[in-house]
């Protein structure tokens, strides 16, 4: 990644942690579970400003969303049951940015899937409609595995990238 890149998503996550006029933050849940600036679940940076970092970063392209997007996954993995619930909309808000912004890679690079491709961003996208439905210890098993097939998707766009 050259140095500009580096430079706008060091000034992307400021951006981003700074957050903007509290009318953009969500209210605190009520049971008392807000992750806002917590830093819990996502190795120091609270799932709000990943989300608003998310938004900001709609014109940098897949390069500035992949390490947003590892450390969501990673936060996505360690939640309870209770919390991925609340945090699905968000989720799948993020998730699909996210297969947006690779099927825009792909197609700048002229790029056709393959069979492998196809079938496990099917499968993504299969999670991404059946999650919500679902609660309690089938919802967290559910979650390895769509945590798993994001993590497998996105890597397999990294090495295309590359080639």
């Amino acid at each position: 990644m050259t140095a500009i890149r580096w430079t706008m998503v060091v000034a992307g996550l400021a951006a981003a942690g700074c957050g903007g006029s509290s009318s953009d933050k969500p209210a605190p849940a009520a049971d008392g579970g807000s992750m806002q600036g917590s830093g819990r679940d996502s190795g120091g940076m609270g799932m709000d400003s990943m989300h608003q970092g998310m938004k900001g970063m709609s014109g940098m392209g897949m390069s500035g969303m992949m390490p947003m997007m590892q450390a969501h996954m990673d936060s996505m993995g360690r939640m309870s049951p209770e919390r991925m619930r609340a945090m699905m909309a968000r989720h799948q808000d993020m998730a699909s940015r996210m297969m947006d912004g690779m099927g825009a890679d792909m197609r700048g690079m002229k790029m056709t899937p393959d069979a492998g491709w196809t079938a496990l961003s099917d499968s993504v996208r299969q999670d991404l409609a059946e999650l919500p439905a679902l609660s309690g210890k089938e919802l967290e098993a559910r979650v390895k595995g769509h945590v798993d097939r994001m993590r497998r998707l996105m890597a397999r766009h990294e090495a295309m990238m590359k080639e």
